[in-house]
Parts: C-alpha cells; structure tokens; sequence
C-alpha cells in the first residue's frame, strides 16, 4: 500500500541541510545527503537520494559495514506569498509554512528506505519548527511529536535486520532525470533468514475509514497537479 506523506517546513530553514544531518547523527546515523540535492528544491526526478554509513549501535544488520542507498519520492513546493488556503490543502492543523514537501511511499520498498523516509520528513517538520501529515491522519501534527513517534518506531530494528533488502552504495545516481543508472545489488537474507524472520511492516498509526476515501483522492490530485505546474 502507497502512502502520501507531507512535511510543511517552518520558517526555520536556514542552514536545513547541516540540521537534518545532524538530527540522524543524534540517533546513531551517519547520514549524507546527495551532493548536488537540497531539502527545500525539487531535484528533476523528485527523489531524495541519502546515504547511510552507520546505523545505530543496537541495530541488528547483516553487513554492519556496508554502507547503504536510500532512494524515495520527494517533491518540494515553495509557498506563494499570497497563496489561497482552501478546505483540503494544507490540512487541519498546519499553520504557516514556507516549503510543502511530499513523499509518496513506494510498494515493496525496503524497511530501511521506509524507515528513513519517515524519519527525513518527521526531522525536516521538526527541524524547521513545521508540521508532519500522513494520508489518512484528521490532523497535521506539530514537528516534534511526529519526530517522537517516528523514533519509536525505530526500535523494532533491535529485532529485524535493518539492512535486508537494501541497496548497497557503490555511487551516487545522476538528478538530471535522463542520465542512465546501474542499481548496486540488494543485500538479500539467506533463504533460511528470510523464512524465520518476520514479517515487519513500518508505518505510522492512523484511524482510517472508508468514507475519507474521496478526500485523500482529491488530495492527491491537487498534490500531482501542483508539482506538475509548479
């Protein structure tokens, strides 16, 4: 199942990119971000790409020395200075905000790339004072909370391997959108892991109902529409 996730950054964005590293230090990350990206412009593909050189100590991993590329969906819209607010966008919740930033999970992603897609939206609401908003959440939470519960969700890595299914980093893909990439392999578990291991799935906790569907649609359309145009 796919999921839209939004960060509306606060006004605090200077210097957001040495932050938001240093927010993944404090848990235990070593963490780089893409060298020709920024947190608060789409690149043209609109993906974030990071890697990770180090996860926490009590994360159980398979290769502990490998270093591993993170790859998800993130688009960037700077907000008009006059800009209309209507019924749907931004949700309940959201106050002002500078940058709306949305990440679409993918299916079948990794749980490291899952659990570093949340937690990079959950620190940039943080880091710049705004709010975090999950599809099917009644309301926009402060940046703070949602950087809580997303660490939380953390601690399940102390029992599953971080690592499985994880890209392992060899190079940086091109942003430009049109240059070709080769994908390094997978760390893949062996067949006698995978069987006993199990099944994890990283998520924040929401109430959702059916009669939302409508709501979440058109969400998602004015979402694709805006950074189509934007």
């Amino acid at each position: 199942m796919s999921l839209n996730i939004s960060a509306f950054l606060g006004k605090k964005t200077d210097g957001l990119e040495a932050r938001f590293i240093e927010a993944f230090a404090n848990l235990g990350f070593d963490v780089q971000l893409h060298p020709d990206l920024t947190l608060t412009k789409s690149s043209a593909e609109q993906v974030l790409y990071l890697r990770v050189t180090k996860t926490p100590a009590e994360f159980l991993r398979m290769e502990p020395a490998t270093h591993l590329l993170i790859a998800f969906e993130f688009g960037v819209q700077k907000r008009g200075k006059k800009e209309p607010r209507s019924m749907l966008w931004p949700p309940r919740g959201v106050a002002n905000y500078s940058y709306a930033t949305i990440s679409r999970t993918a299916a079948g992603r990794s749980d490291s790339t899952a659990a570093m897609q949340i937690l990079s939206m959950a620190i940039l609401a943080k880091e710049s004072e705004g709010y975090f908003y999950a599809d099917g959440e009644e309301v926009a939470s402060p940046g703070e909370v949602a950087f809580n519960r997303a660490v939380q969700e953390q601690k399940r890595f102390n029992r599953t391997n971080f690592d499985a299914y994880a890209y392992r980093f060899e190079s940086w893909p091109p942003v430009d959108g049109g240059t070709p990439f080769a994908w390094p392999p997978k760390i893949v578990p062996p067949e006698s892991m995978t069987q006993k291991m199990p099944k994890c799935r990283f998520r924040f906790r929401y109430k959702f109902s059916w009669l939302q569907l409508p709501g979440i649609l058109l969400v998602s359309y004015f979402i694709l529409v805006t950074l189509l145009y934007s």
